[in-house]
């Protein structure tokens, strides 16, 4: 041995348990930061594949813009791909609306939602691609002709030279889509081309896209209108400016900063009690000549040793979980969850693993390497294990001896106190925090409201409400529900005035309504009286209480608004003051019998395809079928990918909480395993030593829950307030139920947590406690 140094794998052999330990919460501390950023990382990714099928691989788009302008736009050194899409322009096909798009091939494939399946692309102006869902509706195949009404009303016939993937808010439309080349579509363009028409811009990789949208507006001297960015992408690439995504960017580094926090915590309460347990071997080492520099090295190597184990077996556990995760995804629909990368590795995941596990490793053990270097050699030779006296005796007066000396120990040392403190916090305030991630995930998802419907039927004259009957009678139908709807209705009131879309609610509705509800009632909207609900808006002036009129087609009509709901079902678009819910009696009254204008469909497991055929066979022909399945899937699988991953984080840390409070209770216990022999000696019994044990974990626990509580519930209310409460209104509630489930993880944890100590102490003798050597 040439230093002191050389001990530490002697002693590591010696102490093979503590030194188990403490590799273990390395590994757990690394696992639990790699496994939260690569499966964030991983969601990410999943999300961005998603954004990039439904929207298209581009970062901008022009409008309104000179072909020259575009020519100059596509020259920029930071422009990896740009083209022209024409959109805008429709006619029929067999009586049914077709949505023509025009593009050179590789812009189509890159830069646009669309997905050629099989054939390929047109060349000629009397080529196209067409939809599967139309090629089976009419029995065509690659290489028929169809005659189509183009947009000047004139015949025009087609080749279909392949077919385009069906997408969600085609079949959701119920229209086909037809895609032809540039000159194919600018034969048969009308004045609608004008606005549906953009240049597309995709930058290269590494690219500071704002700064190049700034630059691109200034030199050409475009106005906001012309020019606008791909929001969703952007913002899965961390470069978007839009509101939304700054308060997403900031509450992910809230997030970011708290889980290092805990793995900081964890790492360093590990350390600290580990110095606890060791005094007397540092002051043993200060006896035969160790310098306290010395010391302070030896502390600091033993945890890098030790991270040198724990890490890579935590790298490997978190990319386990991680795997894990893509996989559950993969084998509830391989088919849904397309987008989620399977074997995949997170760089950003393993880098904040790596930096966990050895940086902070580093900075954690200064301060106990600090501590064990100030250890006297009086120390080792007394046998003492305590590194500061304690000027001042438990309080006995309040409570009894053993419960007074238990607070007495949690409360006496400072850094203990705080480290645990931290311990329970911290993951009480990840908890809530999370927390708030999964109300956002499913607010965000009108495919997961329960009055959402898989097929959507629009009427302008108005539906029986016999037909509704009809359709529930159909093979498959779970459910069906109409409202009457009637946009434009005059609205005045002492606050303001301007238009809204009355829409009716039946008894289904209003019950789903509830759900919805920011303030007030709905029991006496529904009973048909006077009452009505009214959608939130951003800078809306009404309450809950306040009397409008409305300017019906039978005159005025004084209402009582006894609720305002935070999203509302309708199929027209909002008034200037939003919509207007009431019962299908006041509708009547104020407008009239105009017959349902919307009627939504829920399908039950059995419904198919000829499912919705036989709902079309019910309908007259000039009304609109909507067949939402496709989208409504797409909605789901982004909404089952993202609380997979918030879920498994929520797992983590609960599991990470327990092993931390039952390792920091371990060892807390273990350093006073001496002092706890010594009060036996002088009479204390078994039962009290158990009872002042258990009133040292509860204060651990009272003291870290009351914290995590303080911080945590305004940290989630905060969130709430950024993702939710501001875009839809809806009123922050105390989060009783999570509140309450991690706060009996937490004292459940410490309840079991000291069983096993106790147990250990009680089966030692008074005489072997005494001698117990830390």
């Amino acid at each position: 041995m040439i230093s002191y140094l050389g001990l530490i794998p002697q002693y590591e052999k010696i102490h093979r348990k503590n030194n188990r330990i403490s590799v273990l919460c390395i590994t757990l501390s690394v696992c639990l930061v790699m496994a939260i950023f690569s499966m964030a990382d991983m969601a990410m990714r999943s999300q961005k594949n998603y954004f990039i099928k439904t929207n298209g691989e581009y970062h901008a788009a022009l409008h309104d813009v000179e072909a020259e302008t575009a020519e100059l736009v596509s020259a920029r050194v930071d422009v990896a791909l740009s083209g022209w899409v024409y959109q805008g322009s429709t006619g029929m096909l067999s009586g049914k609306a077709v949505s023509f798009v025009g593009a050179d091939e590789e812009t189509m494939e890159s830069l646009t939602e669309m997905d050629m399946t099989a054939g390929a692309y047109p060349s000629l102006p009397d080529e196209a691609l067409l939809n599967e869902n139309a090629m089976e509706q009419w029995g065509l195949s690659i290489g028929d002709y169809v005659t189509v009404t183009v947009p000047d009303g004139s015949q025009k016939q087609y080749r279909i030279t392949g077919t385009l993937a069906d997408m969600g808010s085609m079949l959701k439309a119920d229209i086909c889509g037809m895609a032809l080349s540039e000159e194919g579509f600018l034969a048969i363009a009308d004045e609608n081309a004008a606005d549906g028409t953009t240049y597309r811009i995709q930058f290269k990789s590494g690219a500071h896209i704002q700064e190049a949208i700034k630059e691109i507006k200034s030199q050409f001297g475009l106005s906001d209108g012309q020019i606008s960015e791909n929001t969703a992408l952007l913002g899965l690439m961390g470069q978007s400016e839009s509101n939304i995504m700054q308060a997403l960017y900031l509450i992910a580094a809230i997030l970011v900063f708290l889980v290092l926090i805990a793995g900081t915590v964890m790492i360093s309460a590990s350390f600290n009690t580990n110095v606890l347990e060791r005094t007397q071997f540092y002051g043993l080492l200060r006896c035969l000549g160790a310098s306290r520099k010395q010391v302070k090295h030896f502390v600091i190597l033993q945890g890098l040793r030790q991270s040198a184990k724990g890490v890579p077996i935590g790298l490997l556990a978190g990319q386990i979980v991680t795997w894990a995760a893509c996989l559950l995804l993969g084998s509830i629909s391989g088919d849904r969850f397309s987008e989620v990368p399977l074997f995949e590795f997170s760089i950003a995941g393993i880098l904040a693993g790596i930096v966990v596990g050895f940086l902070i490793v580093l900075l954690a053990s200064l301060s106990p390497a600090k501590k064990a270097s100030r250890v006297s050699p009086v120390t080792a030779i007394s046998g003492g294990s305590q590194l500061a006296q304690n000027k001042r005796a438990a309080n006995t007066k309040l409570f009894h001896v053993e419960t007074g000396m238990g607070m007495f120990h949690a409360l006496s040392g400072k850094k203990n106190l705080f480290l645990m403190t931290c311990s329970f916090a911290i993951s009480i305030m990840l908890f809530l925090a999370f927390q708030v991630m999964v109300v956002f995930l499913g607010q965000g998802m009108p495919a997961l409201a329960p009055w959402a419907g898989d097929v959507s039927v629009t009427a302008a004259a108005g539906l029986e409400t016999s037909v509704i009957e009809e359709i529930e009678a159909v093979d498959g139908v779970k459910r069906a529900f109409g409202r009457m709807e009637y946009g434009g209705l005059a609205v005045s009131s002492d606050t303001e005035s301007g238009t809204a879309t009355l829409v009716s609610y039946e008894e289904n509705q209003f019950k789903w309504a509830k759900e919805e509800l920011n303030g007030g009632n709905i029991d006496a909207v529904s009973q048909g009286t006077g009452d009505i609900l009214v959608s939130y808006q951003d800078g809306m002036q009404w309450k809950a209480g306040d009397t409008v009129t409305l300017h019906t087609p039978f005159g005025e009509k004084q209402v009582r608004i006894a609720g305002i709901l935070s999203s509302t079902n309708a199929s027209s678009e909002a008034g200037s003051l939003g919509y207007i819910i009431c019962s299908e009696q006041l509708f009547t009254e104020s407008i009239g019998g105009l017959g349902y204008s919307a009627v939504d469909i829920q399908l039950a497991g059995s419904g198919t395809d000829g499912t919705v055929s036989a709902i079309r066979s019910l309908l007259p022909s000039d009304v609109s079928i909507a067949d939402k399945r496709l989208s409504n899937s797409e909605s789901q699988s982004s909404y089952y990918t993202g609380a997979v991953f918030i879920y498994g984080f929520l797992l983590i840390i609960a599991l990470i909480t327990v092993f931390n409070i039952f390792n920091s209770m371990n060892a807390s216990v273990a350093a006073r395993t001496r002092q706890y022999g010594v009060m036996r000696s002088i009479g204390m019994g078994a039962g009290q030593l158990y009872k002042m044990i258990a009133a040292e974990a509860a204060t651990y626990a009272v003291l870290g829950c009351v914290t995590g509580c303080v911080l945590g519930l305004p940290l989630n209310k905060m969130m709430f307030q950024f993702l939710i409460a501001d875009k839809w209104g809806t009123t922050w509630q105390l989060p009783v139920a999570s509140l309450l489930l991690i706060v009996m993880l937490c004292f459940g944890s410490a309840a079991l947590a000291i069983r096993r100590p106790i147990k250990k102490i009680g089966q030692l003798s008074i005489v072997d406690t005494i001698k117990l050597q830390q």
